[in-house]
């Protein structure tokens, strides 16, 4: 019966398959083999930011490696020194650190009063993610 304890999971996994981001209803593809590659990228997508979400709530001061590369890790710690409120120099970088720079990526403001972000706004976040990994390696190594 653990299976019905976590229903509400697998439910907001739905949710976050279905309009967290991806919109896999809305993709209109022309196969169905095209549906199923794009329906299992999604959902290892939605089960890796829904799990992060949690995770960063759970235990918010755990390291970011199990969730980030370290090249993501690397440009979203030099992202945080320029977005505010700055992070004090020498304190230890975590999930929940990494998490919130994530979502600065998509217009998440990390005020005060804002919470933690969700699914959506990790989501937009993540999509940018990549190309500024991108764009970091091909910054350092112009040839």
């Amino acid at each position: 019966m653990t299976w019905y304890r976590d229903r509400w999971r697998i439910e907001r996994w739905h949710l976050t398959l279905k309009t967290g981001g991806s919109h896999v209803e809305d993709l209109q593809l022309k196969s169905l083999e095209q549906l199923e590659r794009a329906i299992t990228l999604y959902s290892i997508v939605s089960w890796r930011l829904l799990w992060m979400t949690y995770q960063s709530r759970i235990d918010p001061g755990q390291s970011p490696t199990g969730a980030f590369s370290p090249a993501e890790i690397s440009v979203l710690e030099r992202l945080a020194t320029t977005q505010k409120p700055v992070r004090p120099i020498g304190q230890p970088w975590t999930l929940r650190d990494a998490v919130r720079a994530m979502a600065k990526l998509s217009g998440f403001l990390g005020r005060k009063s804002d919470g933690e972000p969700g699914v959506k706004t990790l989501w937009r976040g993540y999509r940018q993610l990549p190309w500024l990994c991108w764009w970091d390696q091909v910054s350092q190594n112009p040839s």
